[in-house]
């Protein structure tokens, strides 16, 4: 009898162990849980299917290199561009991403083009005219422009989980001001072929829109404005500056514009006398520069080359005339509108980080 009580209480003593040990694990179980569910409950983000995404704002500045195509290019091809005249300038942007995949932009650009006729091949067939024709510009391009950025990646959480590359495409819209300018040469070639007569703001740079240069002020076509519209589209690619709320880009962009004036040629030449009756000298000159013996730069151009005709009958100033030039000839491609690519390195700030309250756990 003294046995059996001796194993019923062992036995008892080992149950008791057991259930006691199963509480603890049970215990133990439960307050990893909770531990583990209080992490996930302050988690912020950073990668893809964890954390709430929080909005942000941002500001930042860029450096501009601004190409430009259109009838003053070297060749009538698109994109075809003379990367000699790329010009740096500048602007400000900011925005706010307002989802884990879009940004909206806003910001102000100034960049400035070229375009000369010198850059043509006079030995092509295609490019010769263009050569002959010799006309230039240059242009101070002010924009105010809007945009919609989709990411390729999209990134959960907040200002400190952005992610360490990126790339996006963005469209928009532009407003921009204009005004393009011609280098007065230092004579008149039109008026005397062998440079006696001095031409008037020699040497100066004039603006092109008011002398009216394809019979604007004639009521031959319609005057063009100094505000116009464009579709900005770019690519871009960004990193993060790490330990930072920098970030650091590089943007690839187009400005497909709704104006052919931007280099102020697009249709016909109109009659030199009309234009000097109407709207002065400079007007008359600044028309036609087909008899000038150098560019823009000041290069000699060789107008022996075979594929260059001579047009002397059409001339009215000089028995020489070369190129072009005379009423109603072709002085640019009414049907292509201008365009502007610009590449912008950017550097951006995120604004502080957005945070949430969250229920504390019960």
């Amino acid at each position: 009898m003294k046995l059996r009580n001796l194993v019923v209480i062992a036995l008892s003593i080992i149950m008791l162990g057991l259930a006691d040990n199963a509480e603890a694990q049970r215990r133990n179980k439960y307050k990893k849980r909770r531990q583990t569910n209080k992490r996930v409950s302050h988690y912020k983000g950073g990668i893809r299917g964890y954390g709430r995404f929080e909005p942000y704002y941002f500001v930042g500045a860029n450096l501009n290199a601004g190409n430009y195509f259109g009838d003053l290019a070297p060749v009538n091809k698109a994109a075809s561009t003379d990367v000699s005249f790329t010009r740096p300038g500048f602007g400000l942007f900011g925005g706010y991403k307002f989802h884990h995949s879009l940004a909206l932009t806003a910001g102000i650009n100034w960049v400035r083009v070229f375009g000369d006729d010198f850059t043509s091949d006079p030995s092509s067939e295609d490019s010769f005219p263009r050569f002959a024709r010799n006309l230039s510009f240059r242009n101070d391009i002010k924009e105010f422009r809007i945009g919609l950025q989709v990411f390729l990646l999209p990134n959960y959480g907040g200002v400190r989980q952005r992610l360490p590359f990126n790339a996006y495409l963005s469209v928009g819209a532009s407003i921009f001001h204009h005004e393009p300018k011609g280098k007065v040469p230092d004579s008149d070639y039109q008026s005397s072929p062998d440079g006696s007569v001095n031409a008037p703001n020699a040497g100066q740079w004039v603006k092109l829109r008011p002398l009216g240069t394809e019979g604007q002020n004639l009521g031959i076509v319609d005057p063009y404005k100094s505000i116009a519209f464009s579709i900005p589209i770019a690519v871009g690619a960004q990193v993060r500056i790490p330990n930072t709320q920098l970030t650091a880009g590089l943007e690839l962009g187009l400005r497909y514009l709704f104006t052919d004036y931007i280099d102020d040629v697009s249709s016909n030449y109109v009659d030199l006398r009309d234009l000097e009756g109407n709207d002065g000298v400079l007007s008359r000159i600044l028309s036609d520069r087909s008899a000038e013996p150098t560019s823009l730069q000041g290069d000699a151009r060789d107008l022996s080359n075979a594929g260059i005709h001579n047009l002397s009958e059409h001339g009215f100033y000089s028995s020489s005339f070369i190129g072009g030039g005379y009423d109603g000839a072709t002085r640019g491609n009414p049907d292509d509108n201008d365009m502007i690519f610009v590449t912008q390195i950017k550097i951006s700030y995120a604004l502080g980080e957005k945070t949430r309250r969250r229920a504390k756990y019960r």
